[in-house]
């Protein structure tokens, strides 16, 4: 009927008389070009989001190969599509072949019979992404041409790809999409043409929407996850990307090393059968430059692509070489490392690149060549990897019910629920059973009560549970040459420890300060799959109206806070441990006061917190709190700290304004702020310089530069909150004289090496920096920081101590070489300056947006920057 109907408007068209395209007039498939005017990947041209959804739009009016659906919104509030590609047939049955892989997925065929039967019935689901990266711009174009190609085709490969497959094309990041399609047409033909966007292509992740992929914080990851582990269950799943290691052209697996080890093997070996079949497509069709086993291993499962690996999908990850956006370039072999400059052969590079031109639209082939490559031996497999799915979920089910660990116990006694509900709610986003126990248990000699929740690790997807929620001991890679060497004789490796791609431990209890324990024995206990989490207490408890109690411990006090300060109400943090009618509450209580029950009841139902009413406030010494005028520092070298950072404070509701560099050189800050924040950073020097002159259009040339240091420092003095994060501490000890030094500012990688893991830390709970935090505590270490402090010649100047890394049991989660050199060393401190504060948080409070346990180390210091002690007196 569809079919019909297209051909009945074309007619219709064609009746109007001349002036239509040739496409229309002739009822053929449009190409990218007759609807755009210009091919995909043609030299100074990108399409962007708006023009290739509205071509996938034109290509589904007209052929039956083509459904275009939503599955959702993007941060930005764009719709987010995707194409659904596959042979009229298959599109017809689509309901009755997501049923067939949901059942092998689930592993809830009946026998290894019946998944064999399935699997013979069913259509193999390969899920293709590109622009997750926007300014990797490749993988996003190519996607309208290979849908063109799929749509169009009528050549045998492409009927068995269509035939046997049912593919998803995905734009990743729509919003970054047209941001850097609008960025580089603004400065086409300009000496700014292939300058670096000043701000984040993922108004909040930038560069980290692909570490986003466990936790799941971002709306677009949100999307991908719903889509690939509740309504599809893919095959494959194939993310692009565009940095292939110089002068390589394109990156595909095998992988490096290390392998994390909570992958079924089955995947690993499909990996590398997939990537030589891609690596024998590119060999085949003279298309040289193809390299394989460097830079890109598959230890941390943030990314879109190893996140689904214990989701027992293939993941495929590509890197295809890119210069800038849409512009040429020429390269000869003298541009090459010169280890490459001979073009030596080799087992995981066989065909050297040689140099020439470098186009978008040679980009855009290599990515084609790969997709298809793909398509082509997912077709040639297709039964044999439908029923694979089946096999690994069984397995994974049958294993976890022989062996440790069974599964995980969290209590819902915690130190912040809140955090235990966010947990809970993304790990069934990703596909996990959640139970509730019905009953009162024991394992391990320890009792629950019941309602804990449960999570077997006997299910399907056990592996990624078990990913997430144990600690990571990752490999010394020294100790295990013959994992990466490919040597005939290995040989003994001496030098420095060699590092991750990214994070070495990021155990997610430990991030959500949770308590999580651990099933060495059977789940012997009756249990309820949930749903939905209905544990909160969300109320206010007690009579009275004269005040009412908040849990410091809770992040979602802190939005608490900011809508009883904007609602004219009054707050103040109890300095000490009090009593009140027999109940113990610590310091850093929260006592608000002035607004009324029934506003107070509301609070408490939105934001899923308990609150204690009073019918008088405590008598206890408290610091009184006013709203802070926050400053945010947002470097044109943009940095994904920043966007981090943004997405907290508008997650608790914090009132804050982005200051660029421009206001700060203009100075008189005190006038406008009481704390101003500065994120992480790439180094000191970008911070102070930012973009030489030349290199950017000149709004966004220079970075806070000397003269902008100054008006900080004179902020300070004035009375201003001065927030240093991570890295930027040393510019607090280098250009605020701050009485301290970074020991790990020089350090060598022989002496010390922590990239990414998860340490433990002491907090002194006296201090307001640090109310609600518990003593010890988990913290992300990730590049950061560690301070000696020197005596101060004046008692106003002293540095307080807020937090200090363990002595013992320091290394919590991942790996540290050189522990120490920081064991028992200050990681967070205030240093007093005249009437302001320097407060240098030495570690990522808010890494990623995942260390829910630590941002109240942030919140508490944009607080701390306007308290006043009850009798009025500045804290």
């Amino acid at each position: 009927m569809k079919k019909f109907c297209s051909l009945l408007i074309l007619s219709a068209l064609t009746l109007l008389g001349p002036g239509l395209p040739a496409w229309l007039t002739a009822g053929v498939i449009p190409a990218p070009e007759d609807i755009l005017g210009f091919k995909a990947g043609a030299d100074y041209h990108l399409i962007n989001y708006q023009q290739a959804t509205d071509y996938l739009k034109q290509l589904a009016s007209v052929s039956n190969r083509i459904k275009l659906e939503q599955m959702g919104q993007t941060t930005l509030g764009l719709p987010m599509y995707y194409a659904i590609i596959s042979s009229p047939e298959n599109l017809a049955r689509l309901q009755e072949y997501k049923d067939i892989i949901k059942k092998l997925s689930l592993g809830q065929a009946a026998s290894p019979q019946e998944a064999w039967r399935l699997a013979a019935e069913g259509r193999a689901i390969v899920y293709i992404d590109g622009g997750l990266h926007a300014t990797e711009c490749a993988p996003a174009q190519h996607l309208v041409q290979l849908a063109y190609d799929l749509v169009s085709g009528e050549d045998e490969r492409t009927k068995k790809i269509l035939n046997e497959v049912i593919c998803l094309l995905v734009f990743a990041n729509p919003d970054g999409m047209n941001m850097v399609a609008d960025w580089y047409q603004k400065n086409l033909g300009t000496p700014f043409e292939v300058s670096s966007l000043p701000y984040l292509y993922h108004y909040y992740g930038g560069h980290d929407n692909n570490r986003d992929s466990y936790v799941a914080n971002l709306k677009e990851t949100q999307n991908i996850s719903r889509l690939v582990n509740q309504d599809w269950y893919p095959v494959v799943l194939y993310n692009h990307h565009q940095t292939a290691p110089f002068p390589a052209r394109i990156w595909l697996p095998p992988s490096s090393e290390p392998t994390n080890p909570n992958v079924h093997p089955l995947i690993v070996r499909w990996q590398n059968l997939i990537g030589s079949a891609m690596g024998a497509a590119f060999d085949s069709e003279e298309k040289d430059g193809a390299i394989s086993r460097i830079v890109f291993d598959t230890w941390y499962p943030g990314y879109v692509t190893q996140v689904v690996d214990s989701h027992n999908i293939i993941s495929i990850l590509t890197e295809t070489a890119l210069y800038r956006y849409a512009t040429p370039r020429f390269y000869t072999v003298r541009d090459f490392p010169p280890e490459y400059q001979d073009l030596t052969m080799s087992a995981f590079y066989p065909s050297p690149w040689k140099g020439g031109w470098w186009r978008l639209r040679d980009a855009v082939d290599y990515c084609l060549t790969a997709s298809k490559a793909v398509l082509e031996t997912t077709a040639k497999y297709r039964q044999e990897l439908l029923f694979n799915k089946y096999k690994m979920a069984t397995g994974i089910i049958n294993r976890f019910e022989h062996e440790p660990p069974y599964g995980w116990i969290l209590p819902v006694s915690q130190s912040d629920p809140g955090n235990l509900a966010v947990l809970l709610n993304r790990l069934m986003l990703l596909g996990i059973d959640i139970y509730r126990a019905d009953e009162d248990f024991n394992c391990d000699g320890v009792s629950y009560p019941r309602g804990t929740f449960l999570i077997p690790s006997s299910q399907p997807f056990g592996l990624f549970a078990k990913n997430m929620l144990e600690e990571q001991h990752y490999p010394d890679l020294r100790k295990y040459p013959a994992l990466w060497q490919g040597l005939v004789d290995t040989k003994k490796f001496e030098g420095a420890p060699l590092e991750a791609y990214d994070m070495m431990g990021w155990t997610l209890p430990y991030q959500f300060n949770l308590q999580v324990k651990t099933a060495n024995t059977p789940l012997k206990v009756k249990m309820t799959r949930i749903k939905e989490l209905d544990f909160f207490q969300a109320k206010v408890e007690g009579s009275g109206s004269g005040a009412y109690l908040l849990d410091h411990s809770q992040n979602a006090s802190f939005a608490a806070m900011n809508r009883i300060l904007k609602a004219n109400g009054k707050i103040k943090w109890a300095k000490k441990t009090f009593n009140h009618h027999g109940q113990n509450y610590p310091a850093g209580t929260i006592i608000a006061s002035g607004l009324s029950r029934d506003f107070m009841e509301k609070l408490a139902s939105s934001l899923k917190i308990k609150i204690q009413a009073l019918s008088s406030s405590p008598v206890v010494e408290a610091y009184e709190i006013v709203a802070p005028r926050t400053g945010l520092y947002q470097s044109w070298v943009a940095v994904e700290d920043e966007g981090w950072t943004r997405y907290i404070l508008d997650e608790q509701e914090f009132s804050y304004r982005v200051i660029h560099d421009a206001e700060i050189r203009a100075g008189n800050l005190a006038a406008s702020y009481d704390a101003i924040i500065l994120p992480d950073h790439y180094s000191i020097e970008l911070l102070i310089n930012g973009y030489p002159k030349g290199t950017m259009p000149p709004d966004y040339v220079g970075g806070l530069t000397t003269g902008g240091v100054n008006n900080l420092k004179e902020f300070v003095r004035r009375g201003g909150t001065l927030i240093f994060m991570n890295t930027t501490c040393d510019l607090a000890a280098q250009e605020f004289k701050a009485p301290l030094r970074n020991i790990l500012a020089k350090a060598k990688a022989e002496e010390f090496n922590c990239v990414g893991s998860i340490l433990q830390a002491e907090f002194d709970l006296s201090q307001p920096v640090a109310y609600g935090l518990s003593n010890p505590q988990p913290i992300i270490f990730a590049d950061s920081c560690a301070f000696d402090l020197y005596p101060s010649f004046t008692d106003k100047n002293i540095p307080k101590v807020i937090g200090r890394y363990a002595g013992d049991n320091l290394l919590l989660s991942g790996w540290i070489y050189g522990q120490n050199l920081i064991q028992q060393k200050a990681a967070v401190v205030e240093v007093p300056v005249e009437k302001g504060r320097l407060i240098l948080l030495g570690f990522p409070v808010q890494y990623r947006a995942q260390p829910r346990g630590t941002f109240k180390l942030l919140f508490n210091s944009i607080f701390y920057g306007t308290i006043k002690n009850s009798s009025g007196q500045k804290g």
